[in-house]
């Protein structure tokens, strides 16, 4: 079976994955994906047989590779635990590219937000699930590999934590986030009507804010925090250029952004459209705490598919990541209407539910995505099935 190919680049060997049905935990879905990259040496070390009955094992063109197996003298496992869980996890088997759009001379918020809208569409169908072209990996809504792969080695070791080292869980498991990023001035008319849906559910947000983008409207940032919600930054002026950028370019557009950070006590962050790298957390070390950029299944991204593949918090170097699980609006790119939004995102919820993992929401309240009387409706509905959860 080929591997997969993550994004546009540099090939990588990304597989299916099967599992003993005798240690396959109860959540895994045999009808949903599950691939898990392979690091190379550089990365991990590497052991080239396994003793005893391989409980998971990689689909490959020449057959069967065993990843985990168990004997009398215990459990073993192919690669280097902790090196190949920061390899998954910090996303480094996937290649990020830099859209044309973001080389433009001028802001592409110029550009009106339903022709903008249109251009996503056109760039995300290269991304859609069902690309005939065969990407399988990442699953969407779905992909379970790594977890299965932690599980079951968590379980034949006895119970030691699934990723060791700097790469420990952290924070609540199996918890409701709800986030939202508002990218243009456009979006404010819509956060009151969304966080009062919220509010009667039973739920408090996090709402990510362009530091140096369009004006702010702090009466309505103000009475956010007043009704318990909590103010993240979404980077400089979202032109979707600060992942690329050298550290020190980083920290000057973010030092830029202290007078929002320091009003509302900031301490966590999303990037622009879920672009990331790891120069850019390296620097988010010193600004925040939380990073909510990561994705478990990203097909959202315009610069490739990918994902760390990981549904819980966890922390990687001196941030705690908490990935988004529940994109809501990402279905829209690939003929999903409204309506059928919390039909799709049903199955998801159930998984994540049964293995432990964070339920975070996104949306962005522009009228383009959810700021609109169909979206809020279908968002509505989506709280009343976290509510009753």
């Amino acid at each position: 079976m080929p591997a997969a190919r993550p994004g546009i680049g540099r090939p990588t060997q990304i597989h299916p994955i099967g599992v003993d049905p005798a240690f396959a935990p109860a959540w895994f879905r045999p009808d949903a994906p599950a691939h898990v990259p392979l690091p190379p040496p550089t990365v991990a070390t590497r052991r080239e047989t396994l003793p005893g009955r391989p409980l998971v094992w990689a689909e490959t063109d020449t057959g069967r590779v065993p990843l985990i197996s168990l004997d009398t003298g215990g459990a073993s496992i192919r690669y280097d635990w902790p090196s190949w869980a920061r390899y998954v996890l910090g996303e480094q088997y996937r290649t990020l590219t830099r859209p044309l759009y973001t080389r433009l001379p001028f802001h592409y918020h110029r550009i009106p937000g339903v022709i903008r809208r249109a251009v996503a569409t056109r760039l995300l169908a290269r991304q859609a699930p069902e690309d005939t072209r065969g990407h399988t990996f990442p699953g969407f809504p779905i992909e379970q590999g790594f977890e299965l792969l932690s599980d079951v080695w968590t379980r034949v070791r006895g119970g030691t934590t699934p990723t060791d080292h700097d790469v420990a869980p952290a924070g609540p498991e199996h918890a409701v986030v709800l986030t939202h990023d508002i990218d243009t001035a456009e979006g404010f008319p819509w956060v009151r009507r969304t966080a009062e849906l919220e509010l009667a559910h039973g739920f408090q947000s996090v709402w990510h804010v362009v530091g140096r983008g369009d004006p702010l409207d702090y009466g309505v940032l103000d009475w956010l925090v007043e009704q318990g919600c909590t103010i993240g930054l979404h980077g400089y002026n979202h032109d979707n250029t600060l992942a690329f950028l050298p550290a020190d370019r980083i920290r000057r557009r973010l030092d830029a952004c202290r007078p929002l950070v320091e009003r509302y006590d900031i301490r966590c962050f999303r990037s622009p459209s879920w672009f990331r790298s790891e120069t850019l957390f390296e620097v988010l070390e010193e600004y925040v705490q939380v990073d909510y950029s990561r994705l478990d299944t990203d097909r959202s991204c315009p610069g490739g598919i990918g994902g760390c593949l990981w549904t819980k918090p966890f922390a990687l170097g001196g941030l705690t990541h908490v990935p988004t699980t529940v994109p809501f609006e990402d279905p829209l790119y690939w003929g999903r209407a409204p309506e059928q939004l919390t039909g799709f995102w049903r199955p998801k919820l159930d998984w994540l539910r049964a293995c432990g993992g964070g339920i975070v929401v996104n949306t962005h309240p522009e009228p383009q995505f959810s700021g609109n009387a169909r979206m809020l409706h279908a968002y509505d509905q989506l709280l009343d099935l976290l509510a009753s959860g």
